[in-house]
């Protein structure tokens, strides 16, 4: 695999549950980059088949509910959420995902709608 700079101006971005999301996407990667800021957290709980999610807490503060169990983070923390595991966070972020392997809406599996 060869080495790969992907530009900001080169991410897919979209809005999902309350995030908004800058997509850092390169052919043959072997982990998807995601930058993530929200306003009162991630509304739908849910749970990757086959990725590892692991957050990069840049800013802010709040609970990630992981497995039905509630964990409080802030800035400078890591989240590591290994895959079939349910999560959904509440609180005002900005972080960084990487999925290892890259994670795609095909693996996801909705539980329900959160209140955040």
């Amino acid at each position: 695999m060869e080495p790969a700079i992907i530009r900001r101006e080169e991410t897919v971005d979209f809005e999902k549950h309350g995030v908004r999301m800058h997509v850092y996407t390169g052919e043959g990667a072997p982990a998807g980059i995601v930058y993530q800021e929200m306003e009162s957290g991630h509304a739908e709980e849910f749970l990757h088949e086959k990725s590892a999610f692991i957050y990069y807490i840049i800013e802010g503060e709040g609970v990630y509910v992981i497995s039905g169990v509630e964990h409080h983070v802030g800035a400078g923390d890591v989240v590591v959420v290994p895959p079939k595991n349910s999560i959904y966070f509440k609180g005002r972020f900005r972080q960084v995902l990487v999925t290892v392997p890259p994670g795609g809406e095909s693996g996801e599996r909705h539980f329900r709608d959160v209140g955040v």
